[in-house]
């Protein structure tokens, strides 16, 4: 992505990917008729969404709305793919049953070597917004009893409810049993210090002993730490002392609140105080070229972090984190 590779990599690369020619690709059987229907039903919700517009009064009004079509041609590609993919399988359960087997063998890992926060969406549908140098470990297919995944560094949570099946973070050195929903882990390397944020829901925090690596009991001990929303809980790691600390810092947790924001037709200029107020946040502009960028946006429930994905995409800005600023480039 980088252009880094050497020729061998390169070569490497492509071999891997023509090893995929013989495959059967799951969407050859779709009617013409039928994928242009779907691509057209996606790129229209795609575009009620978010309608982006070069100033016209600038440099002879350069329009960024085939970076939609873009996307919609992505978006079409990936719920084909993953529609007729589960249609072919679900034909025999005998094997399905034997996919799912090895699927809860094979691991992903995700390190965040970017300094942007980047998002995870697990195979129950629950959500992750990794922070810079995180990193997240979790099977393809979770098991039946529990949905246990490993982390370490920061990351923000919105775990889809399953009681039958609790969701657990192993982490480097506290261990979090879910029984809600949204909330902030710090459990960085670099630390002697780790730390949960209850912002909805309930959360159990326990200090992690050196016999969990790969074993987590998935009911609620005695011992276990239980927090609330608005609760905080803080591990002391040279101390080996685990403790409620009171109130969460709100504003800290600002960038995660789900905002109703609107746009019609304003500069990006405009936009960004804006953002800044209702998130809490510093976001500066290093190219003055952005500021004229016009906006038609429905940012209805986003996040920080959605609305920074979603301006990547429409107007092809990119972003990084320094020291707590935000900086569009």
């Amino acid at each position: 992505m980088n252009g880094n590779c050497s020729e061998e990599e390169i070569a490497l690369i492509k071999q891997w990917y023509h090893s995929f020619d013989d495959d059967y690709d799951y969407i050859s059987g779709v009617s013409e008729a039928d994928e242009k229907e779907i691509e057209e039903r996606i790129y229209n919700r795609i575009t009620q969404k978010i309608e982006v517009d070069y100033n016209p009064a600038e440099k002879g009004g350069i329009r960024y709305m085939g970076i939609l079509k873009w996307s919609a041609a992505a978006a079409v590609a990936a719920i084909l793919l993953g529609a007729f993919y589960f249609v072919n399988n679900s034909k025999n359960s005998s094997s399905q049953v034997a996919q799912v087997t090895q699927q809860q063998m094979e691991q992903v890992d995700i390190t965040n070597n970017s300094n942007q926060i980047y998002k995870a969406v697990l195979p129950d549908s629950s959500t992750i917004w990794l922070s810079p140098g995180g990193n997240i470990r979790y099977p393809k297919t979770f098991a039946k009893n529990a949905r246990i995944i490993s982390m370490y560094g920061e990351g923000f949570f919105e775990i889809t409810k399953n009681p039958r099946r609790p969701f657990i973070i192993n982490g480097r050195s506290i261990i979090t049993k879910v029984w809600g929903t949204s909330f902030l882990i710090r459990d960085n390397y670099r630390s002697n210090t780790a730390d949960v944020s209850v912002v909805t829901g309930k959360v159990s925090v326990s200090i992690k002993n050196s016999d969990q690596d790969n074993s987590v009991n998935a009911n609620l001990e005695k011992h276990e730490l239980m927090l609330y929303p608005n609760q905080k809980a803080v591990y002391l790691i040279d101390k080996h002392l685990l403790k409620p600390a009171g109130i969460v810092n709100l504003p800290a947790l600002k960038i995660w609140s789900q905002v109703n924001l609107s746009f019609d037709n304003k500069p990006l200029r405009e936009i960004i105080p804006v953002l800044n107020a209702a998130y809490g946040v510093h976001i500066k502009v290093a190219n003055e070229r952005l500021n004229h960028y016009m906006l038609n946006a429905d940012f209805a429930g986003f996040n920080l972090p959605d609305v920074l994905a979603a301006l990547k995409k429409s107007i092809n800005v990119n972003y990084q984190i320094k020291d707590n600023i935000i900086e569009l480039n």
